[in-house]
């Protein structure tokens, strides 16, 4: 049976450093960190967590209460929070919500009856939600990814939605697009509809509110959204989507509907999914880092739990964003007339 001890021996480090490692309770250099994990891989060691937890009290897990693991910007932050919770010696419990509220605050009772060491989670908001995250901040470390407690008492890694959601619209304005149609939600990624407005003002257009559709962020939402602006008298001849999941439900039901895109309508997602590179056309996109805002999370939870100062003030990474120019959009002046008559 392969102990902490074959371990220490094996990585060259201390009993207590492993013991550190495996508890979360105290620091470990990153290059000590490195070789335990390198040794724990190769000796096939299994710590006993539960034997561990009855005197640090921690439990070496990580809690993440998401909103909809369908969603492809879901499934790649979870990718990345699994990757750096691992780095850091912790494991991660995962719970989908389903854009449900109510689930949500099941799985964040259940997670904490279990004795997660800290939390991250996702929208959707809710006054529940943020009343029991309130709650819970005071004896549990919690990050908020782009979801954000009023008054802020979470840790919360987001990035500059309404920056990015204004260069998205100015990208369809500056291709000589007017009637910009904004698919999104009435709960979540309310940034990007400000920057949506604030794009339009900026370029002294209202807001019309035939052109707003309002759904779930998903792929149906969007297929359902193009098929409601298509029955339009002035259909939109470009379409700012609140996400890449559906924006990709507009393109499919574009190609359904034998609607050219980017030659009838133009199309601009946000999050840089992966799938949005590989989607036909390739989709257009505000990129935002996943990879970043998973690692940015799982070390202001490390940093409360391992640091000094656990009950210091709340704390926000703002990670930027850019604009991924690809085949879904094209200039309004090659846009097909057909379109603006209004499709069936």
């Amino acid at each position: 049976m392969v102990t902490a001890y074959d371990v220490a021996k094996r990585a060259g480090v201390s009993m207590g450093t492993v013991s550190r490692y495996i508890t979360g309770n105290g620091y470990v250099g990153d290059a000590s960190r490195a070789k335990i994990a390198s040794a724990i891989e190769a000796l096939g060691y299994i710590p006993n967590r539960a034997a561990a937890s009855l005197t640090t009290k921690n439990t070496g897990l990580l809690g993440f209460v998401v909103s909809d693991l369908r969603n492809p910007f879901t499934a790649e932050i979870a990718s990345s929070l699994s990757q750096h919770a691992r780095m850091h010696g912790y494991g991660l419990v995962l719970s989908d919500s389903m854009n449900d509220p109510g689930i949500s605050l099941e799985a964040i009772e259940r997670m904490r009856a279990h004795g997660v060491d800290g939390l991250i989670v996702t929208p959707p908001e809710s006054r529940s939600l943020n009343d029991a995250l309130i709650a819970a901040a005071p004896t549990l470390p919690i990050v908020g990814i782009g979801l954000r407690t009023t008054p802020q008492v979470t840790d919360l890694v987001t990035s500059d939605t309404r920056a990015g959601a204004i260069s998205a619209v100015e990208h369809l304005l500056e291709l000589g697009h007017r009637r910009i149609s904004y698919v999104g939600s009435s709960s979540m990624a309310s940034g990007r509809y400000r920057g949506y407005e604030a794009a339009l003002a900026l370029a002294g257009l209202p807001t019309d509110p035939e052109l707003v559709v309002v759904g779930e962020l998903n792929r149906a939402s969007g297929f359902a959204a193009l098929e409601a602006l298509l029955a339009l008298s002035d259909p939109p001849t470009a379409i700012f989507a609140a996400n890449d999941a559906v924006a990709l439900g507009i393109i499919q039901a574009a190609h359904e509907h034998g609607v050219s895109v980017p030659g009838q309508i133009s199309v601009v997602g946000y999050d840089d999914v992966d799938l949005a590179a590989h989607s036909v056309p390739p989709l257009t996109t505000v990129a935002q880092p996943l990879a970043a805002m998973g690692q940015a999370a799982v070390e202001l939870l490390v940093s409360r739990l391992q640091g000094a100062d656990r009950h210091r003030a709340s704390e926000e990474v703002v990670l930027p964003v850019r604009l991924v120019i690809r085949g879904s959009t094209a200039s309004h002046t090659q846009t097909s007339p057909l379109l603006r008559k209004g499709i069936r």
